[in-house]
């Protein structure tokens, strides 16, 4: 198996490999290990997702974390950096995780991709020392990475992705 095949789909399904890599097999767990990667205080936190409708951004706990995370360092720009096909539903899905982007706009950076340049890119979340991402759109299971090759071949996709996206998903909405 070659290291990129190795950080994208389908090696959640393989048993890890690597010393550090844990494979999760439930939805409660991945989403364990989602929130948990936020409850490291990394100074950067990389999501990509199709719509981020199986995330837990409904969840008080995961936002609460999320905002833990902001205040930390609210001096830093972009250092949340989201990627998305589809943000139409994010604000009304998930009302908690609008008032976080609002509150810490100067934080967070929001982007759309199309589904085929997110073809190499699987749901997940990367910090620069780690990842955890789904073998599923539903987050039914994944793969916690800490294998430096493996999280340096997600953040790489990730940032050639970011490149050619365009900003979405606003912090407000204003009308006439």
């Amino acid at each position: 198996m070659t290291p990129i095949e190795a950080a994208g789909r389908g090696a959640a399904a393989q048993p890890p490999d690597a010393p550090g890599d844990l494979a999760l097999d439930t939805r409660a767990a991945t989403h364990a290990a989602l929130q948990a990667l936020v409850a490291d205080q990394e100074s950067v936190l990389l999501c990509c997702s199709a719509d981020f409708s199986a995330w837990p951004l409904q969840q008080p706990g995961f936002v609460r974390q999320l905002e833990r995370w902001a205040l930390r360092d609210p001096t830093r720009h972009e250092a949340l950096r989201l990627l998305a096909v589809d943000w139409s539903d994010v604000r009304l899905r998930f009302p908690r995780f609008a008032a976080f982007r609002r509150d810490f706009a100067h934080l967070i950076a929001c982007r759309q991709i199309t589904a085929s340049q997110r073809r190499d890119l699987p749901e997940m979340a990367c910090t620069p020392t780690q990842a955890v991402y789904a073998c599923t759109a539903t987050w039914g299971g994944g793969m916690h990475c800490q294998t430096p090759p493996r999280v340096h071949l997600l953040r790489q996709r990730f940032e050639e992705a970011w490149q050619q996206a365009t900003p979405a998903f606003p912090a407000s909405v204003l009308g006439l």
